[in-house]
């Protein structure tokens, strides 16, 4: 069924995303879990770069200042996790082993859902979540722990 006019539609017609005109965007698990399973695709392969030849990604702000970054460490964490050491991987990047797990449930349930299981949204204390919201959010908590980590 076609709704002509509906958020739906406009969903539909812009290739899942929805355009700024016609309000915010709808969620959609499907894309949600395609974006997660892409992200985690390339960190697999990464993680496992480094695991098989021992190479790793360098961090550009840690060469040239001697910053540590948010994302710095995360090969080694990625890698430590895949071994089961969950101590060494909290030590290379904490954040990494915090995030991770949410990730996680964020991934099966929006597998739970498209298989025709229930949806699992926020509390209604924290809608409207918006997309620009969560960004907001991964950069302020990405700014703290950078900040934390090059101060210890």
């Amino acid at each position: 069924m076609r709704l002509v006019g509906s958020a739906r539609a406009a969903h539909a017609d812009n290739g899942g995303v929805q355009s700024h005109e016609a309000g915010p965007a709808v969620f959609s698990p499907g894309v949600a879990l395609s974006r997660l399973l892409g992200f985690g695709a390339v960190g697999a392969a990464i993680a496992g770069a480094h695991l098989l030849f021992g190479i790793g990604l360098p961090c550009p702000l840690l060469s040239l200042t001697g910053i540590q970054c948010p994302l710095c460490g995360s090969t080694r964490a990625a890698g430590a996790l895949a071994e089961g050491d969950v101590a060494a991987a909290w030590g290379y990047n904490a954040l990494l082993v915090l995030v991770l797990p949410i990730l996680i449930v964020c991934a099966v349930a929006w597998t739970v859902e498209l298989a025709g299981g229930p949806a699992l949204r926020p509390p209604k204390s924290w809608r409207p979540l918006t997309q620009t919201k969560i960004y907001w959010i991964a950069g302020v908590v990405g700014a703290v722990f950078m900040i934390v980590r090059n101060l210890v």
